[in-house]
């Protein structure tokens, strides 16, 4: 009998709760979510977010936040929702970008230096040189020299983005992270072998830029780049720049001269008292 009861009451829960789990489901199947209901959802509530996309809901859902208009997948990214992410790659969900709009997942994933959720949105395969940015027409590699996020500029470089791809304003990556003073970065493009005296469209190179900075790493970093001859090479450049002096310009050793042989050439010394009258013997003598 007890038993009986036990089973009874199981199957009591069973039917309390399966309509609860369906309330729930029906409850967000309307597109009459509100905006902050939502986003109470993508900020604290992977298992609910699961099941409004379960309910055949995309990222490219809008929602207003502070009266700017995202897209949910575009939320994900700005609140840095990791683990939304990977399950919405996972379900194959489209990450929709705007050509319109002045920012996208991408561009806030720079924005936000989220180098492991840029990484993420990279392995689906989205052409990153196509859209540019802002009233300066930036790439997104523009944008991460500008806030000198070395790690996200290593993803974008090896996501096909160069160094020397040039803005509206003229200004490539390369000469923005010198403008900015980024060294990481910098130091970076020199592993990959980048051109620092490459100009930009405003004439500029990365080099001249750095050799007008004031902190002294940075001018050091710009001295790297200056050949130096190798020691070996001055040595033998110094040494044959040496004049040869002439033989005949060298000391000869004169020797001593014996004068004895040449004693009768010698004049005999004319003694003052021969060579002129004295006062007595002068004819103006008294």
């Amino acid at each position: 009998m007890q038993n009986k009861r036990v089973i009874i009451g199981l199957g009591i829960m069973a039917c309390v709760a399966f309509p609860a789990t369906v309330i729930f489901k029906s409850s967000i199947t309307p597109r009459d979510l509100d905006d902050e209901a939502l986003l109470s959802i993508i900020k604290n509530d992977q298992a609910a977010f699961e099941v409004f996309i379960s309910t055949g809901k995309k990222l490219d859902t809008d929602i207003k936040v502070e009266g700017i208009s995202y897209l949910v997948g575009e939320l994900l990214v700005k609140y840095e929702r990791v683990g939304f992410i990977k399950y919405a790659i996972k379900k194959k969900l489209d990450f929709v970008v705007d050509p319109q709009k002045d920012f996208d997942v991408h561009s806030l994933a720079v924005t936000q230096n989220s180098p492991e959720i840029l990484s993420l949105l990279i392995e689906i395969k989205p052409n990153l040189a196509a859209k540019k940015y802002g009233a300066k027409k930036w790439s997104l590699l523009h944008m991460a020299s500008a806030q000198c996020s070395h790690k996200v500029i290593s993803l974008l470089e090896k996501a096909g983005i160069k160094w020397n791809m040039k803005s509206q304003d003229g200004s490539t990556p390369l000469t923005i992270a010198a403008e900015q003073g980024c060294l990481q970065a910098l130091s970076y493009w020199k592993e990959q072998g980048a051109d620092f005296e490459a100009k930009d469209g405003r004439g500029l190179t990365a080099l001249s830029i750095l050799r007008n900075k004031k902190d002294a790493a940075l001018l050091a970093f710009g001295d790297s780049f200056i050949k130096r001859i190798p020691a070996s090479i001055v040595t033998t450049i110094t040494a044959a720049a040496i004049p040869i002096v002439p033989n005949f310009y060298n000391k000869r050793k004169i020797p001593k001269d014996d004068l004895s042989d040449r004693a009768h050439l010698i004049e005999p010394e004319t003694r003052p008292d021969e060579a002129y009258e004295t006062a007595e013997n002068s004819e103006f003598s008294d």
